[in-house]
């Protein structure tokens, strides 16, 4: 295992294309207006998110309705919530609401451009971090081939949690982080300087914040390494460096409305093993299921680079491939971010496995010549990748589609973006049906709609239970599964609430038990959605927190 830094691998002479540009004299308003791979990966990733039908699979999620909704009382209020605002049963009681600054933001996109600006807003953080992904790659590997595979896969592989929520930002942010410190490690050391700022940004917007501490970690541990072997390297003064960084991001942390309490919180949400098991995101992948397949593609292309190359991988590189492999394969939410990560450290193996030289070494003439022919067109688009910097097509067209959600998303007299929760996901005509019969209290439903009707209902209406976990806990949850399943308890539970409303799909196990209960009748019904309502006044009880296995 090779020690030492990787660094790209250095481009051939410019030759072609690339020296005809360079040794001509040019207009220099060339270089920038003509878009550069990394401009075309950003474009077409941003006009398929947000003006194709892919749009609507970033508001496949409910959790958008009540970030815009907290984000409205933080700009309405000029203050950062510390209470629940959007529940019947617990309000008043303790919230951290640690994506404050994302939601005060898209509450702000929300309110000049509607949903149709939100979802340019996160086609555009998409489309950002995976040609910045592709920019990354291509420095360490020096091979655009290489690095534009390896960006569409990793693209191709985070479809699965393409969403209108904050996660996306740490997608970006994971992104830069390690650059940084890949950056640090080749001996740049001001690279440090710029990660408490970008922490400071991170723990305001997202909880994967954590991650940058974590990477910290695996960093410094493959420096101890370094020094370990090789003391004469440098590495120990990388080992301090990289500490009092880490203790300085570590303090920054704290600079939240919420301070130590959040990280205290945090760990006690994350540790609990009840919520990761129920939790839908938090459970690891079924690659049974539609769109794990590019995952999988990845990692096996990712263990073939480090068996082909061995002797090109870093101890960096090594620990970063088995902490993304884990991370994915215990959760399927850090899918995405595993992508990012496996592509960074695994870009210069696959640089030296498809290098010229490396093909020499066999008999097989035609490989030889391709992998040659591959490696001259390579270098010289990675020179003009290079030589293409102003990004003029890019922003030009950035603002162009801002110019179009900001006028309800018509373009002349057509309408070519019309965000919107799909009603085949919600219940978009229960819930009007729900206004329509003001409903504001005593409703329950399901943790899945419940950001979907706080962005409709609220602040009339207020819910049972909505999807922030973290906030309800355990034992609320544990009941909260007990009633939905209809296990023996769930009239107890319904009682002890007060619950007058109930709406549910007509598939879960709640609605079939209230259509045979005599104590509720169905008010709507359209397949998609049933609305029940008590038909007398509910009976007066107290059970005992729900414990023990859940329904």
């Amino acid at each position: 295992m090779r020690e030492e830094s990787s660094t790209a691998v250095a481009p051939p002479a410019r030759s072609g294309v690339a020296a005809h540009l360079r040794e001509r004299a040019q207009p220099s308003w060339i270089r920038w207006v003509l878009p550069s791979f990394a401009d075309i990966i950003f474009l077409a990733l941003t006009g398929i998110l947000a003006f194709t039908p892919a749009s609507a699979a970033l508001l496949r999620d409910a959790d958008t309705g009540w970030h815009i909704r907290n984000g409205e009382f933080i700009l309405a209020t000029r203050s950062v919530p510390h209470t629940d605002l959007f529940s019947y049963t617990r309000a008043g009681q303790p919230w951290y609401a640690w994506e404050w600054l994302y939601d005060a933001a898209i509450a702000g996109i929300h309110h000049f451009a509607g949903l149709n600006g939100l979802v340019l807003f996160t086609a555009a953080i998409i489309a950002l971090t995976f040609a910045l992904l592709f920019r990354i790659v291509l420095r360490r590997s020096g091979n655009l081939a290489v690095a534009v595979g390896l960006a569409l896969l990793a693209a191709s592989t985070a479809r699965i949690h393409m969403l209108a929520r904050p996660h996306v930002l740490s997608w970006l942010f994971t992104l830069l982080w390690v650059d940084l410190l890949y950056r640090f490690e080749e001996g740049k050391r001001s690279a440090l300087f710029w990660l408490p700022p970008l922490m400071l940004l991170w723990v305001n917007v997202h909880g994967g914040f954590i991650l940058g501490l974590v990477l910290l970690g695996l960093f410094g541990c493959a420096r101890i390494w370094k020094f370990a072997t090789d003391p004469s390297s440098g590495a120990g003064r990388q080992i301090v460096e990289l500490a009092i960084a880490s203790v300085v991001c570590l303090a920054t942390t704290l600079l939240t409305p919420y301070g130590y309490k959040l990280h205290i919180h945090v760990y006690e949400y994350l540790s609990n093993g009840y919520l990761m098991n129920v939790i839908d995101e938090f459970l690891s992948p079924n690659f049974h299921a539609t769109g794990f397949g590019y995952f999988e593609f990845l990692i096996l292309l990712s263990f073939f680079a480090v068996a082909a190359a061995y002797r090109r991988v870093t101890t960096t590189d090594l620990l970063l491939l088995l902490f993304s492999v884990h991370a994915s394969l215990y959760a399927a939410r850090n899918i995405p971010l595993s992508a990012i990560l496996m592509s960074i450290s695994t870009a210069p193996l696959w640089a030296g496995i498809l290098s010229p030289d490396s093909s020499r070494r066999s008999t097989s003439r035609w490989l030889t010549a391709l992998l040659e022919a591959i490696h001259d067109i390579s270098g010289n688009m990675g020179l003009m990748e290079k030589w293409f910097r102003g990004h003029a097509l890019a922003l030009l067209a950035l603002g162009a589609s801002t110019a179009i959600v900001l006028n309800g998303g018509y373009l002349g007299s057509a309408q070519v973006v019309s965000a919107r929760f799909n009603e085949n996901s919600f219940p978009v005509r229960a819930t009007e049906f729900i206004r329509s019969q003001h409903i504001h209290n005593h409703l329950f439903s399901i943790d899945g709609w419940s950001g979907y009707l706080i962005y409709r209902l609220y602040p009339e209406t207020k819910l049972y239970v909505d999807d922030r976990h973290d906030f309800y806990g355990e034992d609320y949850i544990r009941e909260f599964v007990r009633a939905r399943q209809a296990n023996w308890m769930w009239r107890q539970i319904l009682d002890k609430y007060q619950i007058q409303w109930v709406l549910v799909p007509p598939d879960i196990p709640l609605a079939g038990v209230l259509k045979e209960s005599r104590d509720w009748r169905v008010e709507f019904d359209d397949g998609m959605a049933i609305v029940f309502s008590r038909r007398g006044p509910p009976q007066q009880t107290n059970p005992e927190p729900a414990r023990g296995p859940g329904g």
